[in-house]
């Protein structure tokens, strides 16, 4: 978020706040977003890597206090776990899942669940829903579970490959 943020909240309803490395913006900054932002504009802190790839310890409970922290101080609404492909649909993995997630507050943020790599539509659905989070989807490619709310992605394909790209 540089520049002209206003045209980002007239573009976009939702904005989603991330660090690769552990490096959050400044308090400061993150309040200064907030506060420029509309009422219904949402944030959404994704969880580092530390954190999504399940790994526990001292380094992994900083990171996810790290992003906790950076997610009150957004008023963020979504708090998003993407994990990466080596972290398979063991049921081991399944019961980390859940564990991390009962580490986030659900009250007042909707804690969601983005997998890649091997799993299946089927097997997210059900561990989100054992994990009581929402699912991330590609309402393109898959049929979204039903209910009030949904996070999804939107693959680029056809006309739509331009202008995702031409955000980036």
């Amino acid at each position: 978020l540089t520049g002209d943020l206003q045209k980002v909240h007239e573009r976009f309803d939702l904005v989603e706040v991330r660090s690769a490395n552990g490096d959050w913006p400044k308090d400061a900054t993150l309040k200064r977003w907030r506060k420029s932002a509309p009422p219904a504009f949402v944030f959404s802190v994704v969880l580092p890597p530390a954190v999504a790839s399940l790994a526990q310890g001292a380094e992994a409970d900083a990171a996810l206090a790290d992003a906790l922290h950076v997610a009150a101080l957004l008023q963020a609404r979504c708090v998003l776990l993407q994990t990466p492909p080596d972290v398979r649909p063991t049921s081991v993995n399944k019961k980390r899942i859940a564990a991390l997630f009962a580490k986030i507050p659900a009250e007042g943020t909707v804690r969601c669940w983005e997998a890649s790599g091997l799993w299946e539509v089927e097997d997210v659905i059900a561990t989100a829903r054992a994990a009581r989070v929402l699912p991330v989807l590609d309402a393109t490619q898959s049929a979204l579970p039903p209910g009030p709310i949904a996070y999804t992605r939107l693959r680029a394909l056809g006309k739509a490959a331009a202008s995702v790209r031409s955000l980036e």
